[in-house]
């Protein structure tokens, strides 16, 4: 922690002395010379990037700070320090995508709907890149304010993927997600800014371009702490086949 402090110190230093040597670049050239702006510039994003590196180190260094006060604020009290481990081990298993969450969010379900005008240019479209429409939108939500997301109770985590697997008719592909078939009605849970989500989604005309293919796409929001729940993800984690080879 001392070198952390010492290492943000001398970058404080270094901004002042930039800081004084854009004052001097200013002062001692015309204003109107292309060499001095172009040096002007160059020395202000010098300085920027600077002050920017210093606020992310800074701010590395309060999270540091603020875990190591929990941490010996529990030294000599096993049960607040295993509380402390407890919490730790909950916040990645939520990022893992191990254990269930609930909170506001929105479900999309998407199943065909014929009564919808037909053009046969979009019609059909769908069913012969749904692992391509699903993941789009998925990537969207991902960008854009979702926490965790699921596909017909499948969660989806940094490993998922979602493939459609057929032969030569498209009328026999079977979707799957996470290596597990699913059929339709596709509904995507997504926790997170409901705001956020479906304003990508109106962004990108999701529902319009469905309903072009033929598809009913319902958007629905769902506020509060229980509005939606995205269950665990329960398929095998990096590294769960690996064995230890022992070369002695």
């Amino acid at each position: 922690m001392l070198q952390k402090r010492a290492f943000i110190w001398s970058l404080t230093g270094i901004s002042a002395v930039l800081g004084f040597m854009l004052t001097v670049q200013i002062s001692s050239r015309p204003r109107s010379s292309a060499e001095s702006l172009s040096s002007y510039l160059d020395l202000r994003t010098q300085v920027q990037e600077q002050l920017e590196e210093n606020r992310v180190l800074q701010e590395e260094v309060a999270k540091q700070n603020a875990l190591l006060l929990q941490y010996q604020n529990s030294a000599g009290q096993a049960t607040e320090l295993r509380k402390a481990l407890q919490q730790d081990a909950k916040s990645v298993e939520a990022a893992a995508g191990t254990t269930s969450v609930s909170g506001p969010g929105i479900t999309i379900k998407i199943q065909p709907d014929p009564s919808l005008p037909y053009d046969p240019k979009y019609a059909g479209a769908f069913e012969q890149a749904a692992d391509q429409e699903l993941g789009e939108i998925v990537n969207w939500l991902f960008a854009n304010g979702a926490q965790a997301i699921s596909i017909n109770g499948q969660r989806l985590v940094t490993t998922s993927s979602i493939r459609l697997v057929g032969g030569l008719d498209p009328s026999t592909n079977v979707l799957q997600v996470n290596t597990n078939p699913i059929t339709s009605p596709y509904v995507i849970t997504a926790m997170g800014d409901i705001d956020k989500m479906q304003a990508i989604l109106t962004v990108n005309n999701v529902k319009d371009d469905l309903n072009l293919m033929q598809e009913d796409c319902v958007i629905t929001a769902h506020p509060g702490s229980k509005g939606v729940t995205v269950p665990a993800y329960t398929g095998p984690l990096p590294g769960h086949w690996a064995k230890e080879v022992n070369n002695g």
